[in-house]
């Protein structure tokens, strides 16, 4: 059995635990919990840029490089890391574990302006549905809220078959990871930001959260109920609502960037622009926060590497907006971002990586 108590549990050993029960857990900064950062062999390199890092020498090596992406149930390669940066939390990636975390938020500042409309995107609650507005101050509120209206007797059941690992977070909120519903005709779960609910985001597929029972700065990841060996699924209601608002959505994928150029040289500069798109498009869609600043510095930089990639603003425009709308930016959004920070680009060109001087 898996003790999850942070005062007496190390982090490699929470780590070691889970990773033995399938979770797959990689290390976040002690100072930000942020992923830790690539190392300077995997900055830029298109080799280490495909989907599943396949090609990359420095995580069989030990490192800890593209974030959620190195996530691993390798106790060797755990260590390893724990062994660099012994302070390190332990974060779970969803989708590859299997799981899916709910996260309540608490610590919005405001209401929304108009909680009839706000509180559950997508429905216009009477009066009679929300007879007490001013009650309804966190993401755990509104999931009882979701709850009454979709019958369902309680936003997370007691029952053995329905009780997710529920965590009490440091800012007062709540996690509840549940096993990941099954997706009809192949889709895939993704993160959802406040697309179920107000203060209430789902993180999915290749989307991040830290380990039940560890400890982080601003405080312990104290477990409530449930057990990570059997996480439980989801009440029918919460499933569906999930699978209404996490599942990719059909979309027109952007087309491959155009055959490479006649030169060698060009067919060089062709393949490294969209391994960077590529990479950056994987990063970003890990992200919870900061993803419209992601997007913009992609697209910068983009932008600057067109001038000797014998490509055009349309060859790669499309697949950056992709980028942002597959992260859960809005289309509009995504749209306008990537306009601005692809023209800024272009306007400042960046050299090609060979012609690069030592500083």
């Amino acid at each position: 059995m898996i003790n999850l108590n942070q005062a007496t549990v190390p982090a490699v050993q929470l780590a070691l635990d889970l990773a033995a029960i399938g979770w797959h857990v990689f290390p976040l900064s002690p100072r930000d919990k942020r992923p830790l950062a690539n190392c300077l062999h995997c900055r830029d390199n298109p080799t280490c840029s495909r989907d599943d890092y396949a090609a990359c020498p420095c995580l069989p090596a030990g490192q800890w490089c593209h974030g959620v992406r190195a996530a691993t149930t390798d106790p060797d390669r755990i260590r390893t890391w724990w062994r660099r940066t012994p302070t390190a939390v332990p974060a779970v990636a969803a989708g590859p574990s299997g799981l899916v975390l709910i996260d309540l938020d608490n610590h919005a500042p405001a209401p929304p302006a108009d909680p009839a409309t706000e509180l559950l995107p997508g429905f216009t609650l009477t009066a009679e549905q929300l007879h007490e507005p001013s009650a309804v101050r966190t993401g755990a509120d509104v999931l009882r809220l979701l709850a009454h209206l979709r019958g369902g007797p309680h936003p997370w059941p007691t029952g053995p078959g329905h009780q997710p690992i529920a965590v009490a977070t440091p800012s007062g909120g709540r996690h509840l990871w549940y096993r990941a519903p099954q997706v009809a005709g192949g889709g895939r779960l993704r993160q959802a930001l406040s697309e179920l609910g107000w203060q209430i985001d789902i993180k999915a597929g290749w989307n991040y959260g830290i380990a039940p029972g560890a400890a982080a700065p601003a405080g312990a990841y104290r477990v409530l109920t449930g057990t990570p060996a059997a996480p439980g699924h989801m009440p029918d209601w919460l499933a569906r609502e999930v699978l209404r608002v996490a599942t990719d959505r059909p979309t027109t994928s952007p087309a491959r960037l155009p055959a490479a150029p006649a030169t060698g040289q060009e067919h060089r500069a062709a393949a490294y622009i969209a391994a960077v798109i590529e990479s950056g498009a994987a990063e970003l869609a890990s992200l919870t926060d900061g993803r419209q600043r992601a997007l913009s510095a992609l697209a910068y930089k983009a932008g600057g590497l067109l001038s000797w990639s014998g490509l055009s603003r349309g060859d790669i425009e499309d697949r950056l907006i992709h980028a942002g709308l597959a992260s859960g930016l809005p289309d509009r959004l995504a749209r306008r971002i990537v306009d601005r920070a692809l023209a800024n680009g272009l306007a400042s060109p960046l050299p090609a990586p060979g012609d690069r001087k030592a500083g």
